[in-house]
């Protein structure tokens, strides 16, 4: 198989795994109480591993601003997430995961973690490695790529 027929292989797998992606992501998780978007799940996540101003989510995530906008006012809504002052300007706000967004985090997770060990029970402690080890390597270039090659938002505006 040439470089070019490996190449048009990895495109189809990677268009079918993005085809299911961008489901998930405009999925609505129910909850005891609550109905969550799989996107503002991308921002706790995000926000549990460190506060941030919106906009440093934005760009974290590789999303508009107005969109993080939607899903952080939803989270806070849900008393995920809370606005506070930021230290270091006091003009400013950082977005914080409460105690209650930390403890859906844990909660996800382990519902994450349990669906992949279903998925991958037939799979064999060598193919999961290489899996983790060959991805990581691709999601590290794609990111760089991604970041040398995007241009802000603002940028782009007349």
């Amino acid at each position: 198989m040439s470089r070019d027929d490996q190449i048009s292989d990895l495109i189809e797998v990677l268009a079918r795994h993005l085809r299911i992606r961008d489901r998930l992501a405009v999925t609505k998780w129910r909850t005891a109480d609550k109905v969550v978007e799989t996107a503002a799940y991308h921002c706790l996540f995000r926000l549990n591993e460190a506060p941030a101003r919106s906009g440093e989510l934005a760009d974290a995530l590789f999303s508009d601003p107005s969109t993080i906008s939607r899903h952080v006012a939803h989270l806070v809504k849900l008393g995920y997430v809370r606005r506070e002052a930021d230290p270091s300007d006091g003009r400013a706000t950082i977005l914080v995961v409460t105690e209650s967004g930390a403890e859906r985090v844990a909660e996800l997770k382990t519902r994450r973690s349990t669906e992949l060990v279903k998925m991958l029970s037939d799979w064999d402690d060598s193919d999961l490695d290489t899996l983790t080890r060959l991805l990581g390597r691709y999601v590290v270039a794609a990111e760089r790529s991604l970041t040398e090659y995007n241009v802000p938002a603002e940028s782009t505006q007349g």
